[in-house]
């Protein structure tokens, strides 16, 4: 009778830690989705990140994209302000050509400007040193449009 106390036992103390095991490993991977933003607690839509931090996020990979080494680039002196529309000159063509901002009415356009300073790598293996501006285009608060000026060709 002892023995099969003991086997009860050991049966029901396995079951505890696997149960317990179980109950860890999923409050880690729900802890690893919410640092990550993969599981949103708020409303659709909404987003903890400041139209700053959405426009400088999303210019520097849009710089990024256009280098012929963009693994060993180096951005630096990024700074975001809010910037007027330019219907005249720079924004000219996102606004008269370019979908999502063709055809919207300018009041619901905001406009921020990020710039900094791109050290890349160059197909003849020197280093270009270069000023950018990205024109991050948003409607309504929402990001919809960048456009990337560098002063030199890439």
């Amino acid at each position: 009778m002892t023995d099969r106390n003991s086997a009860d036992r050991h049966a029901r103390r396995r079951r505890f830690f696997v149960v317990a095991a179980l109950v860890a490993a999923g409050a880690l991977i729900v802890a690893i989705a919410i640092t990550t933003d993969v599981l949103r607690l708020g409303k659709p839509g909404e987003t903890s990140a400041s139209p700053e931090q959405l426009a400088a996020g999303r210019c520097q990979s849009e710089v990024l994209k256009r280098l012929v080494s963009a693994s060993t680039a180096h951005l630096s002196d990024i700074r975001t302000e809010t910037a007027d529309l330019d219907v005249d000159g720079k924004d000219q063509f996102p606004l008269t050509l370019e979908e999502p901002l063709k055809g919207v009415d300018q009041s619901r356009i905001t406009v921020l400007n990020v710039s900094g300073v791109v050290n890349a790598p160059t197909e003849v293996g020197t280093t270009l040193q270069d000023h950018f501006d990205c024109r991050a285009y948003f409607v309504d608060a929402s990001l919809v449009h960048t456009l990337v000026l560098f002063e030199h060709e890439h």
